[in-house]
């Protein structure tokens, strides 16, 4: 199990850097201070709900794995 969630977490984690994190260092090295203010808050959403997700697949009884497809735990 320990290694499901590790590969969920790291294909979560993979998807938040090249969706997100890529556009805030475009908008940094343009030095557009308003987009990257604005990346800011949507890459602390995602990693958010990353992590809510998460908690919430370990919390449903029965649930022993993760499943890596789209980055999402299995259940949610």
């Amino acid at each position: 199990m320990q290694l499901d969630i590790e590969s969920w977490a790291l294909t979560r984690a993979h998807n938040i850097v090249l969706n997100e994190g890529l556009s805030l260092a475009k908008a940094a090295q343009d030095l557009d201070r308003k987009r990257s203010r604005s990346l800011v808050y949507e890459l602390r959403k995602v990693i958010a709900a990353a992590i809510l997700e998460a908690h919430a697949a370990s919390a449903v009884p029965n649930n022993t794995h993760f499943v890596a497809q789209e980055g999402r735990p299995a259940g949610a």
